[in-house]
């Protein structure tokens, strides 16, 4: 094996090699037999022998290898299967084993210490991590679902929302299974970010040179920790509020959690003007909905969501959901209709528990209008 290969490129064994140094004995081939797939004989013994060298002193003899249990397995199916024979008689035989390496290797394109050089690193650092579809924390999260919730695709949707409109201060209604989700958001954007900005401080956040973050957010990102703020009264009962801090602190997310025992239609008007990037409701309003709203609206700010559980088929939330695409008066949605857009979604294999309404809000209380950057003019 040649230890002095290039690390930068991949190098694998394909072949092996071996090197005869002797010939004065009896016996010693190296017999090749059909593969085993090709065999019918059911006590699975090498038969029949397709072939066999015999040893030649300065002679060599190549033949193809698997590398890796997937390519291993393979090759004892495709490939003929190999022995050495033992030697019958005369001085033993003496062998030298190598292997011929092959290494992948890309071709530099034009121009690549100028415009891709960076390319590596901002892939890194932009490109998701597996944290929850590994074993750790999908087995404690599932300790706090419960299918009543219907909350099994919400979970993974806003953790994806959230990663990817980064945003910062996360108030639920209504906390348990969605809860890890969002806090392994929050943490996993942390991450990303310290990332971001370590490149960014190095001038190496750059594709085809051009910078690829926005300073202003990443500052704004610096001076705003994230946090999720739950509220639930743990009456429900299937809930599974209780049990979210235990499980958040298992997982090291707990830095990032506060919970508060009590009513969404009183302790939301603690929260401050324009102070929450996103709401998301998960509790039973239902006919109570416009009146919910109009208590939690003004603490979103502009750009922010709310998100709100099985609005679609539920005759009360339905009927509300309703005027709010109708742009009734804020007296019958509790919105003031020229504020925001809405979006719903349907599970529709689901009776119940099956969909969620996102309504982001486009206007400030000053009547500022929310817009979103240009950056570009033709990507």
């Amino acid at each position: 094996w040649d230890d002095s290969a290039d690390e930068s490129h991949e190098v694998i064994s394909r072949l092996t090699v071996l090197i005869y140094l002797n010939d004065d004995f009896v016996g010693g081939e190296t017999n090749f037999y059909r593969p085993m797939a090709e065999q019918t004989n059911e006590k699975q013994q090498l038969s029949p022998l397709i072939a066999s060298v015999r040893p030649v002193a300065g002679s060599v003899l190549l033949f193809p290898q698997g590398v890796g249990e997937d390519a291993v397995d393979y090759a004892r199916q495709a490939w003929p299967l190999h022995e050495g024979s033992p030697v019958l008689s005369g001085r033993p035989k003496y062998v030298i084993r190598s292997d011929a390496l092959f290494a992948t290797q890309k071709e530099k394109l034009p121009l690549e210490d100028e415009l891709f050089r960076y390319d590596h690193l901002v892939r890194q650092a932009f490109l998701p991590g597996p944290t929850v579809f590994k074993t750790e924390f999908l087995s404690h999260a599932i300790s706090l679902y419960n299918p009543h919730m219907g909350v099994e695709n919400l979970g993974p949707f806003l953790y994806s929302f959230l990663r990817m409109t980064k945003k910062r201060k996360v108030v639920e209604i209504g906390a348990g299974y969605t809860s890890l989700w969002i806090l392994q958001a929050l943490k996993d954007n942390d991450d990303e970010l310290q990332q971001v900005r370590h490149l960014q401080e190095t001038g190496k956040c750059k594709l085809l040179n051009i910078d690829w973050t926005i300073e202003s957010v990443l500052e704004n990102c610096d001076q705003e920790p994230a946090r999720l703020l739950c509220i639930d009264n743990c009456e429900h009962q299937k809930e599974t509020a209780t049990g979210a801090s235990a499980v958040a602190k298992a997982l090291g997310l707990d830095s990032y959690l506060q919970f508060q025992k009590g009513d969404a239609f009183t302790d939301l008007v603690d929260l401050g003007v324009e102070s929450v990037d996103a709401l998301w409701c998960d509790f039973g309003v239902g006919a109570r909905m416009s009146e919910f709203i109009a208590s939690a609206w003004d603490c979103i700010r502009p750009g922010g969501f709310l998100l709100c559980h099985s609005t679609l088929t539920n005759e009360n939330t339905r009927r509300w959901l309703e005027d709010c695409r109708n742009k009734k008066p804020k007296e019958v949605t509790g919105i003031p209709p020229e504020e925001y857009v809405e979006l719903s979604l349907l599970e529709p294999h689901k009776r119940y528990q099956n969909s969620v309404s996102i309504i982001q809000k486009r206007k400030s209380i000053t009547g500022d209008s929310f817009q979103e950057p240009i950056y570009s003019q033709y990507a």
